[in-house]
Parts: structure tokens; C-alpha cells; sequence
């Protein structure tokens, strides 16, 4: 009975991101709403909203994720290939909006570094030989912290550069931008 109510809670509060509620429109009435049962076994299963709604998020990223392990485990990647998984992320990011929100503050604020992770081996297939550690993980952070900062104020984005994140094109030419600019001291 007690996984059964666990299983309802996080389904419903997944089913309510999916629908596009923002964490912040997300309340424990809703999420409680949704599963049909308190409010009060929120805190009961999950201790928080907050902690509800991480285990909400990472399963429905879960559902991404196995194609972009594929890419990093693949074997020697190019830069087209580090584009394409960057503008799957961001494809991602788009469909799940409210999910991705979640995700990216999360990232930012707990240090998770679950995307960053993901671009690493691939910049290793990429870079020079011998490049330190160190310089891999500074590119692959240099490439995604941007990203992630304009997903969270895309409206403002929008306003000041006229370029909207949810146009797949737009947005796939400021990923190519992104990386060109990164890489191109390595390229010559």
C-alpha cells in the first residue's frame, strides 16, 4: 500500500510537469489532487516537494538519457556529433519545459553535473591529445552553463537577442555558435 501511494504521488507529479506545470505553479495540493490521496504524504514519502519533484524530473529525463550515453560511449566523436547530442539536450529541454526547469536549477544549485558529464567523453574524442582534464571539463562546463542559463530566462533571451529557444532552428544555430566559438581555438 505504501509504494502503491509513493508510485501515485511521483506518476502524478511527473503527468502534471509533463502537462507543462512550472515548479512554481506546483503545489503539494496539486501534486496531492492528482494521485488522489493528502497532501500530507508528500512530506510522509518524499520529506519535500522539492525532493518529490527531483525523483519526478530524473524520470522523465531517464527516458532521454539512454540515447545520449550511446553517443558518448559510441566511440570517437566528431564535432557534428557533439552538436547533434547538444541539440538533442536542448530538444529535450524544449519538450519537457517545465521539467527542464527543475532539472537546470537543480543542476546549477546542487552541482549536479549531470549534462556536463555527458559532453565530457565526447570532447575527449575531440580534442587534441594531451589536453589536460581539467581544460575538457572547463570546455564541456563552458559550453552548457550558457545553455542552461538561457533555457531558465529564455523570454528575456528573446527580448534582447530577437533569437526564441523554442524555434528548433534558432536554436540549433546558437548551439553550433556556442560550440564553434569554444572549439575554435583547438581547430586552428
Amino acid at each position: 500500500m505504501t509504494e502503491d501511494v509513493k508510485e501515485r504521488l511521483l506518476s502524478a507529479a511527473e503527468d502534471l510537469i509533463r502537462g507543462g506545470k512550472k515548479q512554481s505553479e506546483l503545489t503539494v495540493r496539486d501534486i496531492a489532487a492528482q494521485a488522489d490521496t493528502s497532501p500530507g504524504l508528500i512530506n510522509y514519502h518524499f520529506k519535500s516537494k522539492d525532493a518529490l519533484l527531483t525523483q519526478a524530473v530524473e524520470r522523465i529525463w531517464a527516458d532521454f538519457t539512454p540515447r545520449w550515453a550511446q553517443v558518448t560511449a559510441a566511440g570517437p566523436a566528431g564535432v557534428e556529433d557533439l552538436k547533434n547530442l547538444l541539440k538533442d539536450i536542448g530538444e529535450a529541454v524544449d519538450r519537457t519545459a517545465a521539467g527542464a526547469e527543475f532539472k537546470v536549477r537543480h543542476e546549477l544549485m546542487e552541482g549536479d553535473m549531470g549534462t556536463v558529464k555527458f559532453i565530457v567523453p565526447v570532447l575527449k574524442n575531440i580534442l587534441p591529445p594531451g589536453t589536460p582534464e581539467k581544460e575538457i571539463k572547463l570546455a564541456a562546463f563552458a559550453m552548457v552553463a550558457p545553455l542552461q542559463l538561457l533555457f531558465l530566462r529564455r523570454d528575456f533571451f528573446a527580448e534582447w537577442t530577437g533569437t526564441d529557444l523554442s524555434n528548433r532552428q534558432e536554436r540549433d544555430k546558437l548551439f553550433d555558435f556556442i560550440v564553434d566559438r569554444i572549439l575554435g581555438p583547438y581547430r586552428g
